[in-house]
Protein backbone atom coordinates (compact mmCIF):
# COMPACT_ATOMS: atom_id res chain seq x y z
CA UNK A 1 0.00 0.00 0.00
CA UNK A 2 0.89 3.64 -0.37
CA UNK A 3 0.41 5.36 3.06
CA UNK A 4 0.65 8.80 4.19
CA UNK A 5 1.77 9.79 7.72
CA UNK A 6 0.34 12.91 9.02
CA UNK A 7 2.03 14.47 12.47
CA UNK A 8 2.97 17.63 13.73
CA UNK A 9 6.60 16.47 14.37
CA UNK A 10 8.67 14.08 12.60
CA UNK A 11 11.50 13.21 15.26
CA UNK A 12 11.21 11.69 18.42
CA UNK A 13 9.46 14.42 20.66
CA UNK A 14 6.93 12.29 23.32
CA UNK A 15 4.93 9.40 23.21
CA UNK A 16 2.74 10.38 20.09
CA UNK A 17 6.05 10.60 17.61
CA UNK A 18 7.00 6.92 18.93
CA UNK A 19 3.75 5.72 17.58
CA UNK A 20 4.35 7.71 14.81
CA UNK A 21 7.91 6.70 13.80
CA UNK A 22 7.55 3.02 14.89
CA UNK A 23 4.48 2.33 12.62
CA UNK A 24 6.60 4.21 9.87
CA UNK A 25 9.59 2.14 10.62
CA UNK A 26 7.20 -1.25 10.41
CA UNK A 27 4.98 -0.24 7.82
CA UNK A 28 8.45 0.47 5.44
CA UNK A 29 10.44 -2.82 6.78
CA UNK A 30 6.66 -4.84 5.66
CA UNK A 31 7.15 -3.62 2.04
CA UNK A 32 4.68 -0.52 2.38
CA UNK A 33 5.49 2.99 0.42
CA UNK A 34 5.06 5.54 3.32
CA UNK A 35 5.47 9.47 2.75
CA UNK A 36 5.36 11.75 5.75
CA UNK A 37 3.97 15.04 6.58
CA UNK A 38 5.10 17.03 9.20
CA UNK A 39 6.42 20.83 9.86
CA UNK A 40 10.13 21.61 8.87
CA UNK A 41 12.58 21.32 11.70
CA UNK A 42 15.90 20.90 12.08
CA UNK A 43 15.49 17.54 14.06
CA UNK A 44 13.28 15.91 11.60
CA UNK A 45 14.62 12.84 10.75
CA UNK A 46 14.43 11.71 7.03
CA UNK A 47 11.82 11.55 4.61
CA UNK A 48 11.12 10.76 1.30
CA UNK A 49 8.89 13.93 1.12
CA UNK A 50 10.50 15.95 3.63
CA UNK A 51 10.64 18.76 1.08
CA UNK A 52 6.78 19.15 1.21
CA UNK A 53 6.73 19.65 5.06
CA UNK A 54 4.88 22.84 5.97
CA UNK A 55 6.86 25.77 7.21
CA UNK A 56 7.93 25.78 10.83
CA UNK A 57 5.88 27.30 13.57
CA UNK A 58 6.48 27.73 17.41
CA UNK A 59 3.36 27.25 19.35
CA UNK A 60 5.70 26.15 22.34
CA UNK A 61 4.63 27.37 26.24
CA UNK A 62 8.12 29.47 25.87
CA UNK A 63 7.28 31.17 22.78
CA UNK A 64 7.25 35.09 22.99
CA UNK A 65 3.42 36.30 23.05
CA UNK A 66 3.96 38.59 20.29
CA UNK A 67 5.19 35.21 18.23
CA UNK A 68 2.10 33.25 19.29
CA UNK A 69 -0.23 36.75 18.35
CA UNK A 70 1.61 36.74 14.44
CA UNK A 71 0.60 32.91 13.92
CA UNK A 72 -2.61 33.30 15.71
CA UNK A 73 -4.58 32.84 12.26
CA UNK A 74 -1.80 30.08 11.53
CA UNK A 75 -3.05 28.44 14.49
CA UNK A 76 -6.55 28.47 14.05
CA UNK A 77 -6.60 27.40 10.35
CA UNK A 78 -2.95 27.01 8.84
CA UNK A 79 -2.87 27.61 4.95
CA UNK A 80 1.27 26.66 4.56
CA UNK A 81 0.11 23.10 5.84
CA UNK A 82 -3.03 22.98 3.49
CA UNK A 83 -0.84 23.95 0.73
CA UNK A 84 1.54 21.97 1.43
CA UNK A 85 -0.56 19.00 1.46
CA UNK A 86 -1.86 20.08 -1.84
CA UNK A 87 1.48 19.70 -3.21
CA UNK A 88 2.28 16.73 -1.57
CA UNK A 89 -0.89 15.07 -3.15
CA UNK A 90 0.29 16.30 -6.66
CA UNK A 91 3.43 13.94 -6.74
CA UNK A 92 2.47 11.29 -4.26
CA UNK A 93 -1.16 9.70 -4.30
CA UNK A 94 -1.96 7.50 -1.36
CA UNK A 95 -3.84 4.77 -0.53
CA UNK A 96 -4.56 5.69 2.95
CA UNK A 97 -3.64 9.26 5.19
CA UNK A 98 -2.97 8.64 8.51
CA UNK A 99 -3.30 11.18 10.87
CA UNK A 100 -1.85 11.03 14.33
CA UNK A 101 -1.68 14.67 16.06
CA UNK A 102 -1.26 17.27 13.65
CA UNK A 103 -2.68 19.77 16.49
CA UNK A 104 -1.98 23.67 16.06
CA UNK A 105 1.27 22.90 13.69
CA UNK A 106 -0.77 21.82 10.77
CA UNK A 107 -4.26 22.45 12.21
CA UNK A 108 -6.90 20.15 10.23
CA UNK A 109 -6.79 22.16 7.30
CA UNK A 110 -4.52 19.28 5.81
CA UNK A 111 -8.01 17.62 5.94
CA UNK A 112 -9.38 19.66 3.19
CA UNK A 113 -7.02 18.69 0.49
CA UNK A 114 -7.60 15.11 1.17
CA UNK A 115 -10.63 15.24 0.82
CA UNK A 116 -10.97 16.58 -2.54
CA UNK A 117 -8.23 14.27 -3.22
CA UNK A 118 -11.01 11.39 -1.97
CA UNK A 119 -7.80 9.91 -0.17
CA UNK A 120 -9.35 7.54 2.81
CA UNK A 121 -8.46 9.08 6.40
CA UNK A 122 -7.76 7.51 9.59
CA UNK A 123 -6.89 9.10 13.04
CA UNK A 124 -5.15 8.09 15.81
CA UNK A 125 -6.71 9.47 19.13
CA UNK A 126 -3.26 10.06 20.79
CA UNK A 127 -5.58 13.01 22.62
CA UNK A 128 -9.00 14.65 22.43
CA UNK A 129 -8.17 17.57 20.08
CA UNK A 130 -11.62 17.27 18.43
CA UNK A 131 -14.02 17.74 21.25
CA UNK A 132 -11.58 19.40 23.87
CA UNK A 133 -10.04 23.02 24.07
CA UNK A 134 -7.12 21.94 25.81
CA UNK A 135 -6.54 18.38 24.28
CA UNK A 136 -6.25 16.32 27.44
CA UNK A 137 -9.46 16.74 29.18
CA UNK A 138 -7.81 18.07 32.22
CA UNK A 139 -7.81 21.43 34.08
CA UNK A 140 -6.19 22.94 37.24
CA UNK A 141 -5.06 19.21 38.59
CA UNK A 142 -8.41 17.19 37.73
CA UNK A 143 -9.77 15.55 34.77
CA UNK A 144 -11.95 17.88 33.22
CA UNK A 145 -15.16 17.35 30.65
CA UNK A 146 -16.58 21.30 31.29
CA UNK A 147 -16.92 21.24 27.86
CA UNK A 148 -18.37 18.59 26.58
CA UNK A 149 -21.41 18.87 24.08
CA UNK A 150 -19.48 21.80 22.25
CA UNK A 151 -19.68 24.14 25.53
CA UNK A 152 -16.17 25.54 24.79
CA UNK A 153 -16.97 28.71 26.59
CA UNK A 154 -15.97 26.67 29.92
CA UNK A 155 -12.31 26.60 28.51
CA UNK A 156 -11.60 30.81 29.22
CA UNK A 157 -13.82 30.77 32.28
CA UNK A 158 -11.38 28.15 33.23
CA UNK A 159 -8.70 29.08 32.04
CA UNK A 160 -7.23 25.13 30.93
CA UNK A 161 -5.08 26.15 28.16
CA UNK A 162 -1.67 26.70 29.97
CA UNK A 163 -3.39 28.34 32.71
CA UNK A 164 -4.11 31.28 30.34
CA UNK A 165 -7.08 32.55 29.98
CA UNK A 166 -6.03 34.35 27.00
CA UNK A 167 -4.47 31.37 25.38
CA UNK A 168 -7.85 29.56 26.62
CA UNK A 169 -10.27 32.19 24.62
CA UNK A 170 -8.45 31.44 21.28
CA UNK A 171 -8.52 28.07 21.66
CA UNK A 172 -12.20 28.12 22.58
CA UNK A 173 -12.48 29.68 18.61
CA UNK A 174 -10.41 27.25 17.76
CA UNK A 175 -12.87 25.25 18.96
CA UNK A 176 -15.77 26.55 18.11
CA UNK A 177 -14.30 27.43 14.33
CA UNK A 178 -13.61 23.48 13.97
CA UNK A 179 -16.36 22.50 15.30
CA UNK A 180 -18.68 25.03 12.92
CA UNK A 181 -17.67 23.48 10.09
CA UNK A 182 -16.95 20.06 10.44
CA UNK A 183 -13.44 20.01 10.14
CA UNK A 184 -13.07 16.41 11.27
CA UNK A 185 -15.40 14.96 8.87
CA UNK A 186 -12.93 13.59 6.84
CA UNK A 187 -12.11 11.19 9.18
CA UNK A 188 -13.29 7.44 8.43
CA UNK A 189 -11.99 5.87 10.99
CA UNK A 190 -10.73 6.79 14.63
CA UNK A 191 -7.98 4.45 16.03
CA UNK A 192 -8.33 4.39 20.35
CA UNK A 193 -5.17 3.23 21.67
CA UNK A 194 -7.71 1.90 24.97
CA UNK A 195 -10.93 0.78 25.43
CA UNK A 196 -11.21 3.54 27.17
CA UNK A 197 -10.55 6.09 24.88
CA UNK A 198 -12.63 3.90 23.25
CA UNK A 199 -15.73 5.01 25.78
CA UNK A 200 -14.74 8.49 25.75
CA UNK A 201 -15.17 9.12 22.06
CA UNK A 202 -18.33 7.71 22.10
CA UNK A 203 -19.43 9.68 25.14
CA UNK A 204 -18.28 13.02 23.15
CA UNK A 205 -20.17 11.66 19.95
CA UNK A 206 -18.28 9.53 17.82
CA UNK A 207 -20.00 6.60 15.71
CA UNK A 208 -19.22 3.40 17.36
CA UNK A 209 -18.92 1.52 14.00
CA UNK A 210 -16.07 4.43 13.37
CA UNK A 211 -14.07 3.35 15.90
CA UNK A 212 -11.47 0.73 16.38
CA UNK A 213 -9.13 -0.14 19.16
CA UNK A 214 -5.51 -0.93 18.77
CA UNK A 215 -3.37 -1.11 21.33
CA UNK A 216 0.06 0.95 20.63
CA UNK A 217 3.06 -1.77 19.84
CA UNK A 218 5.65 -1.81 22.12
CA UNK A 219 9.08 -3.42 21.40
CA UNK A 220 12.18 -3.90 23.84
CA UNK A 221 14.46 -1.19 24.38
CA UNK A 222 18.11 -1.44 23.58
CA UNK A 223 19.84 -1.11 26.89
CA UNK A 224 22.95 0.70 27.66
CA UNK A 225 24.76 1.51 30.30
CA UNK A 226 22.99 2.07 33.71
CA UNK A 227 23.81 6.31 35.19
CA UNK A 228 26.50 6.25 37.87
CA UNK A 229 23.63 7.75 40.14
CA UNK A 230 21.82 4.36 40.31
CA UNK A 231 21.71 3.03 44.16
CA UNK A 232 22.40 -0.33 45.27
CA UNK A 233 20.10 -0.76 47.23
CA UNK A 234 16.13 -1.15 45.62
CA UNK A 235 14.49 2.24 43.99
CA UNK A 236 11.34 3.53 42.79
CA UNK A 237 11.72 5.06 39.02
CA UNK A 238 9.57 7.80 38.12
CA UNK A 239 10.06 8.17 34.34
CA UNK A 240 7.92 10.96 32.13
CA UNK A 241 7.47 14.67 31.58
CA UNK A 242 7.64 16.87 34.57
CA UNK A 243 4.37 18.07 34.49
CA UNK A 244 1.24 18.50 36.56
CA UNK A 245 -1.00 15.64 34.84
CA UNK A 246 1.76 13.28 34.96
CA UNK A 247 1.18 13.23 38.94
CA UNK A 248 4.78 14.99 39.34
CA UNK A 249 4.06 17.15 42.24
CA UNK A 250 2.97 13.98 44.20
CA UNK A 251 6.65 12.81 43.69
CA UNK A 252 7.97 14.38 47.08
CA UNK A 253 5.18 12.89 49.63
CA UNK A 254 5.64 9.86 48.07
CA UNK A 255 9.60 10.35 48.78
CA UNK A 256 8.78 10.85 52.29
CA UNK A 257 6.61 8.32 53.44
CA UNK A 258 9.76 6.11 52.00
CA UNK A 259 12.36 8.10 53.35
CA UNK A 260 14.69 4.32 53.10
CA UNK A 261 14.23 3.78 49.46
CA UNK A 262 15.58 5.94 46.88
CA UNK A 263 12.41 7.43 44.20
CA UNK A 264 14.63 8.33 41.38
CA UNK A 265 13.01 10.99 38.39
CA UNK A 266 14.07 10.65 35.27
CA UNK A 267 12.75 13.03 32.90
CA UNK A 268 12.59 17.25 32.15
CA UNK A 269 9.62 19.85 32.15
CA UNK A 270 8.28 22.81 33.65
CA UNK A 271 8.13 21.49 37.25
CA UNK A 272 11.78 20.85 37.30
CA UNK A 273 12.24 23.41 39.92
CA UNK A 274 9.77 22.61 42.15
CA UNK A 275 11.21 18.90 42.67
CA UNK A 276 14.82 20.47 43.02
CA UNK A 277 13.59 22.48 45.98
CA UNK A 278 11.43 19.57 47.46
CA UNK A 279 14.27 17.13 46.37
CA UNK A 280 16.82 19.65 48.93
CA UNK A 281 14.46 18.54 51.96
CA UNK A 282 13.66 14.97 50.71
CA UNK A 283 17.80 13.33 50.00
CA UNK A 284 15.51 9.62 49.39
CA UNK A 285 14.33 12.09 46.05
CA UNK A 286 16.24 12.46 43.39
CA UNK A 287 16.61 13.73 39.81
CA UNK A 288 18.37 12.56 37.14
CA UNK A 289 17.38 15.33 34.55
CA UNK A 290 16.96 14.25 30.95
CA UNK A 291 18.43 10.26 29.79
CA UNK A 292 18.68 8.63 26.67
CA UNK A 293 16.12 5.50 25.62
CA UNK A 294 19.07 3.21 26.42
CA UNK A 295 20.26 4.74 29.36
CA UNK A 296 16.81 4.65 30.98
CA UNK A 297 15.91 1.30 29.95
CA UNK A 298 19.00 0.17 31.81
CA UNK A 299 17.44 2.26 34.90
CA UNK A 300 14.43 0.33 34.55
CA UNK A 301 15.33 -2.95 34.03
CA UNK A 302 16.84 -3.11 37.76
CA UNK A 303 13.95 -1.23 39.60
CA UNK A 304 12.13 -2.25 42.12
CA UNK A 305 9.09 -0.43 41.08
CA UNK A 306 8.56 1.84 38.25
CA UNK A 307 5.61 4.38 39.42
CA UNK A 308 3.00 5.84 37.22
CA UNK A 309 0.96 8.10 39.29
CA UNK A 310 -0.65 10.14 36.55
CA UNK A 311 -3.89 12.52 37.18
CA UNK A 312 -4.90 12.80 33.78
CA UNK A 313 -6.48 10.36 31.61
CA UNK A 314 -3.77 8.16 30.06
CA UNK A 315 -4.67 7.18 26.41
CA UNK A 316 -2.46 4.01 26.85
CA UNK A 317 0.55 4.34 29.16
CA UNK A 318 3.70 3.60 27.52
CA UNK A 319 5.77 4.01 30.87
CA UNK A 320 3.95 1.39 32.19
CA UNK A 321 3.59 -1.03 29.19
CA UNK A 322 7.37 -0.68 28.83
CA UNK A 323 8.09 -1.38 32.71
CA UNK A 324 5.64 -4.57 32.10
CA UNK A 325 7.89 -5.65 29.14
CA UNK A 326 10.69 -5.38 31.35
CA UNK A 327 8.68 -7.58 33.59
CA UNK A 328 9.11 -4.81 36.57
CA UNK A 329 6.72 -4.75 39.19
CA UNK A 330 4.22 -1.52 38.85
CA UNK A 331 2.62 1.00 40.62
CA UNK A 332 0.36 3.01 38.67
CA UNK A 333 -2.94 5.30 39.60
CA UNK A 334 -6.09 3.95 38.62
CA UNK A 335 -6.97 6.47 35.60
CA UNK A 336 -7.76 6.50 32.10
CA UNK A 337 -6.39 3.37 30.08
CA UNK A 338 -3.38 2.26 32.76
CA UNK A 339 -5.87 -0.54 34.88
CA UNK A 340 -6.05 -1.86 31.35
CA UNK A 341 -2.61 -2.65 31.46
CA UNK A 342 -2.17 -2.69 35.41
CA UNK A 343 -4.44 -4.94 36.66
CA UNK A 344 -4.71 -4.62 40.46
CA UNK A 345 -3.06 -7.67 42.07
CA UNK A 346 -2.93 -9.56 38.60
CA UNK A 347 -0.15 -7.72 36.89
CA UNK A 348 0.60 -4.63 39.06
CA UNK A 349 -0.74 -2.36 42.15
CA UNK A 350 -3.53 0.47 41.67
CA UNK A 351 -4.06 3.42 43.98
CA UNK A 352 -6.29 6.89 43.50
CA UNK A 353 -5.12 8.92 41.26
CA UNK A 354 -4.33 11.70 43.11
CA UNK A 355 -3.67 9.81 46.36
CA UNK A 356 0.22 9.96 47.06
CA UNK A 357 -0.32 8.09 50.81
CA UNK A 358 -1.95 5.14 48.62
CA UNK A 359 0.68 5.38 45.70
CA UNK A 360 3.45 5.25 48.54
CA UNK A 361 2.09 1.97 50.46
CA UNK A 362 1.10 0.13 47.43
CA UNK A 363 5.08 1.08 46.34
CA UNK A 364 6.10 -0.63 49.76
CA UNK A 365 4.24 -3.23 48.84
CA UNK A 366 5.32 -4.61 45.75
CA UNK A 367 9.22 -3.45 47.72
CA UNK A 368 8.36 -6.25 50.13
CA UNK A 369 5.66 -8.45 48.94
CA UNK A 370 6.54 -11.91 47.26
CA UNK A 371 3.53 -11.89 44.73
CA UNK A 372 5.42 -8.60 43.13
CA UNK A 373 7.52 -11.03 40.97
CA UNK A 374 4.37 -13.17 40.01
CA UNK A 375 2.49 -9.73 39.25
CA UNK A 376 5.34 -8.71 37.18
CA UNK A 377 5.69 -11.73 34.72
CA UNK A 378 1.74 -11.13 34.42
CA UNK A 379 2.31 -8.03 33.50
CA UNK A 380 4.88 -8.83 30.83
CA UNK A 381 2.30 -11.45 29.23
CA UNK A 382 0.11 -9.04 29.11
CA UNK A 383 1.86 -6.39 26.94
CA UNK A 384 3.25 -9.18 24.71
CA UNK A 385 -0.47 -9.91 24.35
CA UNK A 386 -1.72 -6.90 23.52
CA UNK A 387 1.21 -4.60 22.49
CA UNK A 388 2.79 -6.98 20.28
CA UNK A 389 4.54 -5.05 17.19
CA UNK A 390 3.52 -7.57 14.57
CA UNK A 391 -0.38 -7.75 16.10
CA UNK A 392 -0.51 -3.81 16.05
CA UNK A 393 1.49 -3.63 12.03
CA UNK A 394 -1.74 -6.40 10.87
CA UNK A 395 -4.55 -4.08 12.63
CA UNK A 396 -2.90 -0.99 11.35
CA UNK A 397 -3.12 -2.96 8.02
CA UNK A 398 -6.63 -3.77 8.49
CA UNK A 399 -7.64 -0.74 9.15
CA UNK A 400 -6.43 0.48 6.45
CA UNK A 401 -8.04 -1.85 3.84
CA UNK A 402 -11.44 -1.53 5.42
CA UNK A 403 -11.30 2.15 4.23
CA UNK A 404 -9.93 2.06 1.02
CA UNK A 405 -12.30 -0.28 -0.19
CA UNK A 406 -15.25 1.54 -2.15
CA UNK A 407 -18.15 -0.17 0.49
CA UNK A 408 -16.38 2.48 3.48
CA UNK A 409 -18.19 5.21 2.41
CA UNK A 410 -17.55 8.83 3.44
Amino acid sequence: MRILLVNAFHYLRGGVERTYLDESRWLAAAGHEVAHLAIRDPRNLPSPTARYFAPAADFGEGAPVTRQLAQLPRALWSRPAAAAMRALLADFRPDVAHLHAPSRYLTPSILRPLETARVPVVMTLHDFKPWCTNRILFAHGIPCERCRGGAHWHAPATGCVQDSRAKSAVGAIEAYLHQGIGAYRAVRRWIAPSAFVREKAIAFGVDAAALRVLYHGVEPAPRGIAPPERPERPYVLFAGRLSVEKGVRLLPAVAAALPDTPLLVAGEGPLRGVLERAAAATPSLRLLGHLSDETLAALRAEAGVVLVPSLFYEHFGYTAAEALLDERPVVAARIGALPELVEHEVTGLLAPAGDAAALAAAARRALSDSAAARWAAAGRERVRSVADPRRHLAGLLEIYREVATPAAGS
